[in-house]
C-alpha cells in the first residue's frame, strides 16, 4: 500500500513520499527497490527546483500540464536502507521545488563497493516552467522543457526541444544538445560535447578535454577557453571565434560572419 508523510502549511504543501509498494527485488545489480512518487500543483509558479543525488535523471515538458508529476524509484543493495532515501516535493512561493534525500552516513559513499543507494526520477513538468537543476551523478535528459539551468557533477547530459536559453555546468561526461530556441551558455570539465541547432548564440566559456562540434547555430559560436580535443563548426549565420585553444585541431565550414581563431591552429575552409 502506498506511504507517504505530509506536512501542510498555508504557504507550502509539503510531501515526503516514503514506500509506495513493498521492497521488490530486481536484477541482481539492481537490489532492492520501491517506488517514490508525487504530485504538485502549479498554480502560480514559475520555476522549478531540483535537487538530484545519485541514480538517473530524466525530465520532460508537457503542454498544458497543471502538475508538476513526480515518479521516482528509490534503489538499493540493502533492504534495510530503502527507508533512507526519501523524495521531497513542496511549493515555495513562485517556485517547485523537488529533492531526492539519500544519506552520506560517515564511513559510507552512495556508492561504495557493492554497496549503493539511488533515486531514478522522471519528472513531468509544464512547458513554461523555468528549471533550475542541480544533479550528482548519473545519466540527465531535459525533453521539450522550459529555459533550463543545470549544474550536473558526472554522467552523460542529453538536451533535445528547449524552449529558451539552455545554460550548462558539467563536470564530466558527454553532453548532447539539439534543438534549443534560444542562446547556449556551457561550462565543461571533461567529456565531448555535441551541439545542434540553436536559434541564438552558442558560448564555450571553458572546456577542460574532448572534441566540441557544433552544427546549425543561428547566431555566434564563441569558445573562450579551450584545453584539449579537437572543435569543429558547421553552418554558422554569425561569426566563428575561438579566444584561446589548447592542443587539437579546428575545422569550420560555412560561417556566414567573420572567423577569428589562433593563428597557429587554422585549418579547414
Amino acid at each position: 500500500m502506498p506511504a507517504s508523510y505530509l506536512r501542510a502549511s498555508t504557504l507550502a504543501a509539503l510531501f515526503v513520499v516514503a514506500a509506495a509498494f513493498g521492497p521488490v527485488r530486481a536484477q541482481a545489480q539492481n537490489g532492492f527497490s520501491e517506488a517514490r512518487n508525487a504530485n504538485i500543483d502549479i498554480s502560480g509558479a514559475r520555476s522549478a527546483r531540483i535537487e538530484a543525488g545519485a541514480g538517473s535523471l530524466r525530465v520532460e515538458g508537457v503542454p498544458g500540464l497543471s502538475q508538476v508529476r513526480v515518479r521516482g524509484v528509490a534503489r538499493s543493495s540493502q533492504r534495510g536502507r530503502l527507508a533512507d532515501i526519501k523524495l521531497i516535493a513542496e511549493r515555495r512561493g513562485t517556485e517547485i521545488f523537488i529533492k531526492s534525500e539519500i544519506p552520506h552516513e560517515r564511513g559510507w559513499q552512495v556508492f561504495r563497493g557493492n554497496f549503493f543507494m539511488a533515486l531514478d526520477l522522471v519528472i513531468e513538468v509544464p512547458i513554461t516552467l523555468a528549471l533550475y537543476v542541480d544533479d550528482g551523478s548519473g545519466d540527465a535528459a531535459f525533453l521539450g522543457t522550459g529555459p533550463l539551468t543545470l549544474e550536473d557533477g558526472s554522467g552523460s547530459i542529453e538536451i533535445r526541444g528547449t524552449r529558451g536559453d539552455v545554460r550548462v555546468t558539467d563536470g564530466s561526461g558527454e553532453i548532447v544538445i539539439d534543438g534549443v530556441e534560444g542562446n547556449v551558455r556551457l561550462n565543461d570539465g571533461s567529456g565531448e560535447i555535441r551541439v545542434s541547432n540553436v536559434t541564438g548564440d552558442v558560448v564555450v566559456e571553458d572546456d577542460g578535454s574532448g572534441n566540441i562540434n557544433i552544427a546549425g547555430v543561428g547566431g555566434t559560436v564563441r569558445i573562450e577557453d579551450d584545453g584539449s580535443g579537437s572543435i569543429d563548426v558547421n553552418r554558422v549565420a554569425g561569426d566563428f571565434i575561438v579566444r584561446s585553444a589548447g592542443s587539437g585541431g579546428i575545422t569550420h565550414d560555412t560561417v556566414k560572419g567573420t572567423v577569428s581563431i589562433p593563428e597557429r591552429k587554422r585549418r579547414g575552409t
